[in-house]
Parts: C-alpha cells; structure tokens; sequence
C-alpha cells in the first residue's frame, strides 16, 4: 500500500521540475527571440566592438609572429617549416578581412541602439537580468553556512574519527577513479572524431588575462590550492585568515577547518554535545532556508538563461557561434553524455539503485547546474534532492560538499578534449607520451578547479603548457564556452550526487 506522504512528495517533486523546466524554456524563447535587442541596451555592443578591434590587431602580431618563424627555419635550412609558418601567416591574414566586415556589422546595430527608442527593451532586460542575479546571490549566500554545518553534522555523526578517515579514502578513491574515467574518455572521442580538422578560429581571440596565466604548471596551481597566493590571506586550503576565507568565498579552506573542527568535537565527549546539538539545529535552519530559495528556481532558470543568451547576441549570434565549432561542440557533447551513462553504470553496480528513477529525482539539481553554470551554486539544492532521494544526511553533507570542490569529471573530460582539439586546429601532431601528460595533468588540474563559472579554462592553460601548445587556442574556443560549461557542471553535480550514493550504500546508517 503507498504511502499518501511519500505519493505527496513525489506530486511536488513533479510540479517543481515541471516549473524549472517551463522557466528554462520561457528563458531560452526570450533569449532566442529578444535577445539581439536586450543585447543592444547593454554596454555589450560596446565590449564586442573593443574586442573585435583587438582580434584584428592580435591577428596582424600573430602573423607576424609567424613570418619571424618563417625566416629562422628557412636560415636553419628547414624549407617545410618554413613553409607551414608562411602559410599559416597567410591564413591569418585572411581571416582579417572578415572580422573588419563583423566590425561593420556590428557598428550599424550600436548606431541603431544609439538612435533608437530602447526604453522598454532596456526595463525588461534589466528585470530579467534582476532575477538571475538574485537567485544566483542567494545561492551563494548559503552555501557557505551549508558547507560548514553539513560537514560538521556529517564528521560528529560518524562517531569513531577513525570511521571518518575510511569513508573519506574511498571518497577520494571513487572521485579520482570516475576523473580519470572521464579524461580516457575524452582523449578517445578527441583522437577519434578529431574535430580540429574542422574548426574555424576567425573570431579566435585571447584575453589578457588568458596570456597573464599561461606560464602556470600543474604545481604551481597545486602549490596555490594548499597554501593560496602570497597577497591573499584568504586563499588556499590552509588560509591565514579563516573569515576572509569565508568572505572570499573559498569553499575548500572551509571544509578542511570544519573536518578538522568536527572531528576534535567528536573526541570531546559530553562536552563536545551542547556544541554538536547547535550545529545540528543550524542545519536544519540552514535546510529550512535552502528549501525556500528553491521555490524560486524557476523564476531564478528563467532570467539566468535569458540573460547568458542576450548576452551571447541573441539567437542568431550564439546559432553562428555553434555552427563555426558544431564538430567541437558534438565531441565534448557526447563525451559528457557518454560518460553520465557511466556514472548511471557505477550508480546501479555499487550503490544497486536504479539509475533512471535517481536521475529523475535529481532533475532539479541538474537544471539548476545547467542555469547557474557552478556546482558551489548548486550545492544547496545538491544536498536536498539527494536527501529526498534517500541519502543519509550523514552521507550527502560529508561527500557533496568535498565533491562540489575537487570532483570535476565534466571539466577533467572537457580540458582533455579541448587541448587535443586545440593541437589539431594549430596542426601540431601530440606522440603518446603527449597524451599520457594531458591525461595526467587533465586529471589533477580538474581537482584544482574551483566550482565557479567557467573555471575550467584558467585550469586548461595547465594543460596547454605541459604539452607546448599554444594558450591562443583558448580564443577558438572562447565564445562557446559558456554553453559547454553549462553542460560539463550538469555532469560534475551528477558524478557528486553518485558518490554521495555509492558512499551511502557502504558506510551510511545501518
């Protein structure tokens, strides 16, 4: 016989993910048919024009650069290379005469915002704009107390601190195993499909940021996520400053103050249990709060795709966009769909639950993933939907919170996709050992990402420079990358929510 209580949940459950779907699809309607004029009202136009004025002139010093190349293997008496330089001197050049034509084009439309009567676009884009902003600042807003007293609950609640160091190897065991899954397989799909060949790069262009970081290696980035940067006392996971850490946001330098925290609580006995029952009553007020957050999703999807959309151009422009890299795009998109088959594979095998039935239930989380473009974002709304899946609280606040920091299979899969892609566009051929250091270096750079938009492409510049490949490739990929983004942390939540499962099944509540 069912249970009324459970048939209600499963009723709201429905409800709620119909709303979050019907607010991405009213989001991806606006974007797609208004979103070329929110564009115009912003100082987008502006940006655009700027950085479209800079391609050019990056383009003039790249081929240059590519003559002096030219000269030095042709006195070294290597006529190929000289010729490949020559050549992709020329193809640089050509590719001048086309941005100039988006220049014009894109002069006309700020003219017409210029003349034109945009006062009610502009009311609009700014309300819509407001609800994503809003849903996304009240996010973040609790995810720092969620971080803190879900951990603290999850280490006191296993009771033997020994306990805790078991559960959390095989944590990391199972966060690495699926990482370096991810990587294989996107080195597989990259070789295979070899989207590179196809790609076009004339609006390619690098950030100055981008050229600022493309000297870091996989230590330095190592070394900056234990012990942070020398002018931040908030960075890294051992901070100076604990509230500045807090303050700026650093999730990790948190988990690791409240494992330790949680685990000298758990040793204090009867003195420790006043303190253990107020982090537990803050939990549940911070869960109380996280559940009224979520009642805004769908007006929370709605303003964060309609915005992302317009601010891409519109419909039009991020069509255009998708067609230039479609090859790129249908790789990295079909890794990440194969490798969510895989999680379902290892959710079935080591957690014995149905896959199908876990992912309906953590539809909300993996909407939520796709809107805000960050796993810290979505940790709240994580935490709940695998609860009311049937993971033990004590599972989901020890292994969700770790996870939405160091377990990046969507990232880890998409930076070794991008960097082999990469070579194939500037026709560098990668050996085998190549290969192995992007795996490698794919693997450990993912773990040093924070759950932040767009992380992934500070970490890729690691794998770039492991392998000499140039950080100019990054501008190929640059105006795609949030679309992929949006998809790659959909994957990074579900491989979080998986673990929270199979650690569940073997060290949960008896």
């Amino acid at each position: 016989m069912s249970d009324p209580a459970q048939e209600t949940t499963r009723g709201g459950h429905g409800l709620a993910l119909l709303a979050i779907l019907v607010g991405i699809v009213l989001g991806v309607l606006l974007g797609v048919f208004y979103g070329e004029t929110m564009w115009m009202t912003s100082d987008l136009p502006a940006e655009r024009l700027a950085q479209l004025r800079a391609t050019v002139e990056q383009k003039a010093k790249f081929a240059a650069d590519e003559d002096t190349a030219a000269a030095e293997a042709q006195a070294q008496g290597n006529a190929k290379e000289a010729q490949r330089h020559l050549d992709e001197a020329q193809r640089l050049r050509d590719q001048i005469p086309v941005v100039q034509t988006e220049i014009r084009r894109v002069e006309a439309l700020a003219d017409e915002a210029a003349q034109a009567d945009l006062g009610t676009a502009r009311l609009i884009a700014d309300l819509v704009r407001f609800c994503g902003d809003v849903f996304l600042r009240m996010l973040f807003l609790i995810v720092i107390p969620l971080v803190v007293t879900s951990m603290i609950c999850g280490i006191t609640s296993l009771g033997d601190v020994r306990q805790m160091g078991k559960v959390g190897a095989w944590t990391m065991v199972y966060y690495f195993s699926t990482c370096a899954a991810a990587v294989v397989l996107g080195i597989f799909l990259v070789s295979t499909i070899r989207p590179g060949v196809h790609t076009d790069d004339t609006f390619a262009y690098v950030s100055d940021a981008v050229q600022e970081r493309s000297e870091t290696t996989v230590a330095d980035t190592l070394l900056e996520v234990v012990r942070g940067r020398p002018d931040e006392p908030g960075s890294g996971m051992i901070p100076r400053n604990i509230f500045r850490a807090a303050g700026e946001g650093n999730v990790l330098a948190l988990i690791l103050f409240s494992l330790v925290f949680g685990g000298a609580l758990s040793t204090l006995g009867e003195r420790g249990r006043p303190a253990v029952q107020f982090f537990r009553a803050a939990n549940d007020a911070v869960m109380k709060i996280v559940r009224m957050i979520i009642w805004l999703t769908p007006v929370g999807v709605f303003g964060l795709v309609a915005t992302q959309i317009a601010d891409s151009g519109g419909g039009a422009a991020f069509s255009a966009e998708v067609a230039r890299l479609g090859w790129f795009v249908a790789t990295v998109t079909i890794g990440l769909a194969v490798h969510a088959v895989v999680l379902c594979v290892v959710l079935g095998v080591f957690a014995r639950r149905n896959p199908l039935r876990y992912a309906y239930q953590m539809a909300r989380a993996l909407l939520t993933a796709m809107s805000t473009d960050s796993s810290s974002a979505t940790l709240p709304v994580t935490m709940q939907c695998t609860e009311e899946a049937g993971v033990s609280e004590r599972s989901a606040g020890f292994v969700l919170p770790l996870g939405a920091t160091i377990n990046m299979d969507g990232t880890a899969l998409y930076e070794a996709t991008a960097a082999i892609f990469i070579a194939q566009s500037a026709n560098i051929p990668l050996s085998g050992a190549a290969l192995v250091i992007v795996f490698l270096t794919a693997t450990l750079a993912a773990v040093g990402a924070p759950g932040i938009p767009s992380a992934g492409l500070v970490t890729l510049l690691i794998v770039l420079a492991a392998v000499d490949l140039p950080a100019a490739g990054i501008g190929t990929i640059l105006a795609i990358d949030w679309f992929l983004d949006r998809e790659r942390t959909m994957v990074n939540v579900f491989g979080d929510s998986v673990g929270a499962a199979v650690i569940d099944r073997h060290f949960g509540p008896e």
